[in-house]
């Protein structure tokens, strides 16, 4: 059992040896990326949520 287990280790250090890894730069860009897109997606969130409370606000005070 553990010689399976060490031979699986040894393989996957292998093969993690053989893997193309990005560089410091791309990290950089990808990450700006993601976050300007969070950003995004946040603000188009937010105006829908203040809408959607703006109008439930209206109801109420419409209909009370």
């Amino acid at each position: 059992m553990f010689q399976n287990l060490r031979q699986f280790f040894a393989e996957a250090r292998s093969e993690f040896k053989k893997v193309s890894w990005p560089t410091l730069d791309e990290i950089k860009g990808s990450t700006a990326v993601v976050c300007v897109t969070i950003g995004f997606i946040m603000a188009v969130l937010a105006v829908y949520d203040f809408g959607i409370m703006g109008f439930a606000n209206l109801m109420h005070r419409l209909f009370k």
